[in-house]
């Protein structure tokens, strides 16, 4: 269905699509949608009404079921999103919409729908959230447009001022109409614009905007600045010719590139004529979309003074053969992966677990890394990264148990990194400076044989080695083989993965958390045990003493806390 839908948007440019509501309800395809959501990292994350993809799951086919029969009535109303704000690396916070998993799936039943009819309209330099295209489709279209005999050498860094948060929703709907004429799918659609947001307990409503986070909330936005793509044509979609004779008068011709709300126009012509185009996307965006073009952010420079552009450093500089655009990794870049990783290692982290410390590690260096393995002189950054690492890791080992330098290496080095018997710290040079070598420019992976894989985006911070119980991790190994891998209570054999490490004696009757973890006071019992464990220490006590310590959406603080994910 989706490979005719956009066959035949691709086929008539003017064709308007009905009865597309009567999808979303359909067993199958609603199904999907779920499966979709579930492969999400996020769907361990509850919305507004407090239940995640695991309680959604525990009555799947009835929530499912339920689900179609309010879409198929037209009854289903979607609920505030969950604002929450994230860091962004000015240091200002990025707010973040966090929808309830229902509405998710719903959402992204709508864009099973919406995404394979407007692939067919987006333009080819458009890269962000798209399927088949990443951040280095976006740089590698930059580096073939800058090439030498090109002389693409000013560039416009475009900055949209607060851009999801300003998208003007009626005109935004009037250009979704153009191609969809399914009123009961509008309405939908309006029904998640105007949907609100719960900040603590205030309702917020949302009469402009896009939520940021929403699953749909791309596809609409890539929409809404399609018009801004067809206007940038009336400079990039010249033909030979034109360009020729553009040149020949003094004029100036430009390429362009557009990664969500980011994007960089470049010009073979003089600062002059880069500020003259910088002052219609002003007006356009102005008075055609509603948008601000922050003035002050959006400059305008020489290529031989580098500009930044998705987190890389762009520059003309000297190379092997001559001058050449070259792909910098930029050092404020580089400061930020120092300050997680000092955050990770900071003295006050010691009582966390060494295995939790070193998988927050690797997935912050890995991460980063793959990020920037396509840059020139990756490698030689790389060593630099592992280095200062190395030592890091090396004080904050020293710091916990209280060991020098030498015996911190004697115990846990192992050839140029450490590990221990679970993890393994992964070195910043294992990664390898690699050649980006597909091409940028991809065609419609909905009318190919292309399979449909998307670049993954992690909002939320990296995960730092967290743990409820600071050190449980490292302990609980050494508890389950101290009780032969057995339940101590029904002497059932459980694995690492079932078994439950309880405190003999509870946490809170202990001054400092943390003296409750000696080994003698730990044990492994299996599921059934534990519960029934929990259940006969909370009728031991009085119940104003059980409903102060009494946490964690009704379960007791102990039982909440102590509960542990393995780590592979």
């Amino acid at each position: 269905m989706q490979r005719k839908l956009s066959q035949w948007a691709t086929q008539d440019k003017s064709k308007q699509f009905y009865g597309l509501y009567d999808l979303l309800y359909d067993k199958d395809w609603l199904r999907l949608a779920h499966d979709h959501v579930a492969q999400n990292a996020g769907s361990i994350t509850a919305g507004c009404d407090g239940i995640n993809m695991q309680a959604f799951d525990e009555q799947v086919e009835e929530n499912l079921h339920l689900l179609a029969h309010e879409l198929r009535t037209e009854t289903f109303i979607p609920a505030p999103v969950r604002r929450v704000y994230i860091p962004k690396a000015s240091g200002r916070l990025r707010p973040l919409g966090i929808a309830s998993i229902r509405d998710r799936i719903v959402q992204e039943a709508v864009g099973m729908v919406l995404e394979p009819i407007y692939e067919a309209d987006f333009s080819p330099y458009s890269f962000g959230f798209r399927p088949t295209r990443s951040v280095m489709d976006a740089v590698k279209c930059i580096l073939w447009s800058t090439q030498e005999h090109k002389k693409f050498f000013w560039c416009i860094e475009g900055d949209i001022a607060s851009y999801f948060d300003t998208v003007n929703q009626e005109h935004l709907v009037r250009l979704i109409r153009r191609r969809i004429k399914d009123e009961w799918l509008i309405t939908l659609l309006w029904k998640f614009l105007r949907a609100g947001v719960m900040e603590g307990k205030l309702f917020k409503e949302t009469r402009d905007g896009v939520p940021q986070g929403g699953i749909v909330s791309p596809l609409m936005s890539n929409v809404y600045l399609t018009e801004f793509d067809r206007y940038m044509e009336r400079y990039t979609a010249l033909s030979a010719k034109e360009k020729t004779g553009r040149r020949r008068h003094g004029e100036a011709n430009y390429v362009y590139c557009r990664y969500a709300d980011d994007f960089v126009a470049l010009g073979n012509g003089t600062r002059e004529q880069a500020e003259q185009l910088k002052e219609e996307m002003f007006t356009f965006l102005r008075e055609d979309l509603k948008l601000e073009l922050s003035w002050e952010k959006t400059k305008i420079t020489h290529l031989n003074d580098a500009f930044d552009f998705l987190g890389f450093r762009i520059v003309r500089a000297q190379g092997q053969t001559g001058m050449t655009t070259k792909v910098l990794i930029p050092p404020d870049a580089i400061q930020r992966l120092h300050d997680k990783i000092s955050r990770v290692t900071a003295p006050s982290s010691c009582q966390d677990s060494v295995t939790t410390t070193f998988v927050a590690l690797n997935r912050i260096i890995g991460g980063w890394c793959r990020y920037y393995q396509y840059t020139s002189k990756a490698s030689t950054t790389f060593a630099k990264v592992e280095y200062f690492t190395f030592w890091k890791v090396v004080h904050w080992l020293g710091r916990k148990y209280k060991l020098t330098v030498p015996a911190v290496l004697r115990r846990f080095k192992r050839g140029n990194t450490f590990a221990t018997a679970d993890c393994r710290l992964v070195r910043a040079t294992d990664f390898r400076t690699q050649m980006y070598r597909q091409r940028f420019l991809k065609p419609n992976p909905y009318t190919t044989q292309v399979r449909l894989n998307r670049e993954e985006h992690f909002y939320e911070p990296a995960w730092t080695g967290y743990e409820a119980r600071p050190g449980m991790t490292d302990l609980r190994p050494l508890v389950w083989e101290r009780d032969e891998k057995c339940c101590r209570k029904c002497g059932s054999v459980v694995t690492l993965h079932t078994a439950r490490v309880d405190h003999v004696r509870p946490v809170r009757r202990f001054r400092r958390a943390v003296e409750a973890n000696r080994l003698d006071n730990l044990q492994t019992l299996c599921e059934a045990c534990h519960m029934a464990k929990t259940q006969s220490d909370h009728q031991r006590e009085s119940p104003a003493r059980r409903k102060l310590h009494t946490g964690f959406g009704g379960r007791s603080e102990e039982t909440a806390s102590i509960t542990q994910h393995p780590v592979n």
